[in-house]
């Protein structure tokens, strides 16, 4: 076979030895992959645990807890792993907020006060706040991100310097050389979270294209190079998508964004495994309002209410199927609603 296309055509029989190959791995990843849990809920049998190779969107207007979410279930992931026995650790990548950003939010959470009390210096019980750092210190999930204790990575005061710029391609490096064991030991990463998809930099191959398609394009890519590393990594990932602020695939009055709502390009639907939308009907309605169609009545927003629809899982699994939530805001956890409801019939879009 020629070298120019090798690679890339397989014979029947490679084909046959792949396929077996990689039945016999998933027999060794089906208790390896990451649930879904939320206790009384029916969406944790309903959403499969994600396996190795796969992607999952979660889709979601502006100040619908995207991130919130995503930092959810990395703490339950970590739960996972360790009441089942399961080594590894999970990697959350930020382009969003700088590595203190997300210290001061897990240091809020576990010190029941908020980040900003932190953040300005009005938090002095020095006890607490030591048993906090010691319990971040001994978690599970590591972080790619920007801090104030590196100035050189700062381009704007320094132009010449060497420090890793936060491509995707160097996020990558850095997650493979974490997996090869740069880092003391060996590191097996068991999920990957990327927030968000629509702010990852623009790199040099988009540059040249011009303004207003940059940013298409650059998520387009991003796209391809997210499918690329869950393979090469053995990782599931997670990626927070910006969803657009006119919805085409809502299914009204549910303003939860359907499968081709993500922000700047359709490869999100077409490309990734999964696809989780999120709404927070008190986004788009004051709390207290009735929630009608057709003059029947569907509920009423609330201030902890939340509805997470699954748009789509590969494979022959289910989706389409919406679940109604509850937000404890300062436990920053998600919960089954009182009252559970399941809308069964809501339409896929």
């Amino acid at each position: 076979m020629s070298k120019d296309y090798e690679g890339i055509i397989f014979s029947p029989l490679e084909v046959a030895n792949r396929g077996y190959d990689a039945i016999l791995d998933a027999q060794k990843y089906k208790d390896a992959g990451v649930p879904l849990t939320i206790q009384g809920s029916e969406l944790s049998e309903y959403f499969a645990p994600l396996l190795p190779w796969e992607i999952c969107a979660v889709q979601a207007q502006t100040h619908n807890g995207k991130t919130m979410f995503t930092d959810w279930w990395e703490r339950k992931t970590v739960e996972h792993l360790e009441t089942s026995g399961q080594s590894g650790d999970i990697v959350h990548v930020s382009w969003e907020e700088s590595i203190e950003a997300m210290a001061f939010t897990e240091y809020g959470r576990l010190l029941d006060v908020l980040p900003a009390k932190l953040a300005r210096g009005e938090y002095n019980d020095i006890k607490n706040l030591q048993i906090a750092m010691k319990k971040i210190g001994n978690s599970r999930i590591w972080r790619i991100g920007e801090s104030a204790e590196r100035p050189d990575a700062d381009m704007l005061d320094n132009p010449d310097a060497k420090a890793a710029v936060l491509t995707l391609s160097n996020v990558y490096r850095a997650l493979k050389a974490m997996k090869d064991g740069a880092f003391a030991s060996e590191t097996k990463i068991r999920l990957i979270t990327t927030d968000y998809l629509q702010a990852m930099p623009v790199d040099k191959e988009v540059k040249t294209a011009a303004f207003d398609a940059q940013r298409r394009l650059q998520v387009r890519e991003d796209v391809y190079r997210l499918r690329k590393m869950t393979v090469k990594l053995s990782s599931p990932i997670l990626v927070p998508v910006q969803a657009k602020q006119k919805l085409d695939g809502a299914n009204m009055p549910y303003m939860i964004p359907g499968m081709y709502d993500g922000e700047e390009t359709s490869g999100i639907a077409q490309r990734f495994d999964r696809v989780i939308s999120l709404w927070m009907p008190k986004t788009t309605h004051p709390v207290g309002t009735s929630i009608t169609h057709n003059g029947e009545h569907l509920f009423t927003v609330k201030e902890d209410m939340v509805f997470l629809k699954v748009n789509k899982q590969r494979g022959g699994l289910p989706s389409g199927k919406t679940f109604e939530l509850r937000i404890d805001f300062k436990a920053r956890e998600y919960m089954d609603a009182v009252g559970k409801t399941v809308f069964q019939k809501q339409a896929a879009k």
